[in-house]
């Protein structure tokens, strides 16, 4: 498994770490501001927009908050080497250190855990 160490950018840990404790209304709203509302709903698995705007409003909390949490810190990876669009082009394209996958369907797909570690992994592999 890929640890993030020494060469990993400093901007990069920093972002990430600033995601550790934000509350899940946080996270999604967060995701929104990045990623736009279409996305963020598509990596929850929700089918509604509406989904999103409940979470980040704190009115609902989100069944997959570990997925959104991992996604946003794949997300700050990404947008504080480059920008927030390189991170949503990032989210849609096939990527072989996923299997060919996009990181969406990825992240959507991810079972436990350790497969979202894999994901947060590649954005920081990839940002650098």
């Amino acid at each position: 498994m890929t640890v993030l160490d020494t060469t990993t950018p400093a901007t990069v840990l920093s972002a990430i770490k600033k995601t550790l404790r934000l509350k899940n209304a946080d996270v999604a709203q967060r995701l929104i501001d990045h990623l736009g509302i279409t996305l963020t709903t598509a990596i929850g698995g929700a089918d509604d927009t509406r989904a999103a705007r409940s979470w980040a409003s704190g009115e609902r909390k989100p069944q997959r908050a570990r997925a959104l949490k991992a996604a946003l810190q794949a997300t700050v990876a990404i947008s504080a080497i480059h920008d927030d669009e390189s991170a949503q082009s990032w989210f849609t394209s096939t990527n072989p250190d996923l299997d060919w996958k996009s990181p969406l369907v990825f992240v959507r797909a991810a079972q436990n855990d350790e497969e979202l570690r894999h994901l947060v992994m590649v954005a920081v592999q990839d940002a650098s």
